[in-house]
């Protein structure tokens, strides 16, 4: 179910780029992928350390207007996530010992006063601006554990291309197309419909899926699928996504193959018309987001493999990105700790990094094969 959670606050977060309205929305799905009280997004000027913007979701406006004066210059997350290597989701209690709150004028006076202890956040720099990502748990609540970090860092991952389609989309709010190329800058296939599920324009990820999935086929340019009841709920959801008030359902639409897994993974969500590439009319939009969860990445030649990392240093670098520590890695692959300090060793000594922290920001936009 995390899984899906994930899944569906990342495309809330794009529905939002598109559609500013949606950013409750998108922070609500956060906030409950976290099992959080609060989700938070903020963006700063880099330069003045100034607020840009502040979106939030479980607390109240005089809870913002106090962090935003004063105690945001008394933050010891805030100061780790201005320290540490941007990129990478870090849980807070890792780095803020008890000590420290307990001699913290911000967790004394205002965090643990308003019923909040534990945070995770992240970082990302967008030209001159850096984006902020945090959620917080509530007092009594268990801190963030390497699983739900790594959820968190799946949605931090694609938060450049979230606020990539947001900047394409306010150059051409005035225009009635949206450019090609905010869509196929999206690393999700992306099928733009019509409340008739006629399809409007197709990414090239979804070209190639529909091309070789035998579950999703375009016929007579309506988006329909082989499985008759599949095929009646896809068109279902389109059309609540495609109404003045649109609904989206959490739980993806699954097509499974013969041994009852997940063959496909399907989201809908609402589309502004004017921002789905080669619309003139207003009529309303979805864009259907796929996912093929059990298909295998095809591992690169030797010779093509990013800084020339064998198969397991690229699957031991793809664990570092999702947050999980050496050790965790070796107790989840039930090999020694020892032989995944010489891997890391020799990761760091190709890609001229010197710390973990380093790899996992350097490889956080790359898409790289997992091990199942």
């Amino acid at each position: 179910m995390t899984t899906q959670l994930t899944d569906g606050a990342i495309a809330a977060l794009y529905t939002a780029a598109a559609a500013p309205d949606h950013w409750a929305d998108a922070l609500e799905m956060l906030r409950r992928l976290a099992d959080a009280r609060a989700a938070v997004c903020m963006v700063h000027d880099a330069l003045t350390d100034s607020f840009l913007e502040y979106r939030y979701t479980g607390y109240d406006q005089n809870f913002a207007d106090h962090y935003g004066r004063h105690y945001h210059g008394l933050d010891p997350a805030r100061r780790v996530l201005l320290r540490e290597p941007a990129g990478i989701m870090y849980p807070m209690h890792r780095y803020v010992t008890e000590r420290m709150v307990e001699q913290s004028e911000y967790y004394q006076d205002f965090y643990l006063a308003a019923g909040l202890r534990y945070s995770c956040g992240g970082t990302l720099f967008n030209d001159n601006q850096r984006v902020i990502l945090a959620v917080h748990r509530p007092v009594g609540h268990k801190p963030y554990d390497s699983h739900t970090t790594g959820e968190l860092q799946r949605v931090l991952n694609h938060l450049p291309s979230v606020f990539r389609l947001r900047e394409l989309t306010t150059q051409t709010r005035n225009q009635a197309l949206m450019s090609e190329a905010a869509l196929n800058a999206l690393p999700r296939p992306v099928v733009i419909v019509d409340a008739q599920s006629n399809v409007r324009y197709l990414n090239k990820a979804a070209e190639e899926v529909i091309a070789t999935s035998t579950d999703l086929l375009v016929r007579a340019n309506r988006l329909t699928m082989t499985t008759p009841g599949l095929s009646q709920q896809l068109q279902a959801r389109i059309k609540r996504a495609c109404v003045v008030t649109p609904t989206v359902d959490p739980v993806p639409l699954y097509a499974v193959d013969a041994n009852n897994r997940p063959s496909l993974e399907l989201h809908i969500a609402p589309l502004n018309p004017k921002l789905a590439a080669g619309m003139t009319t207003t009529e309303p939009m979805a864009m259907v987001m796929l996912r093929q969860p059990f298909r295998r990445a095809a591992w690169p030649r030797s010779s093509s493999r990013p800084y020339a990392l064998t198969q397991a240093e690229i699957v031991l670098t793809n664990a570092l990105v999702e947050g999980l520590t050496p050790a965790e890695y070796a107790e989840r692959q039930g090999i020694k700790i020892s032989t995944v300090r010489s891997q890391v060793k020799t990761i760091m000594s190709k890609t001229g990094t010197r710390r973990i922290a380093e790899i996992a920001t350097l490889f956080a936009g790359i898409e790289l094969p997992h091990s199942d």
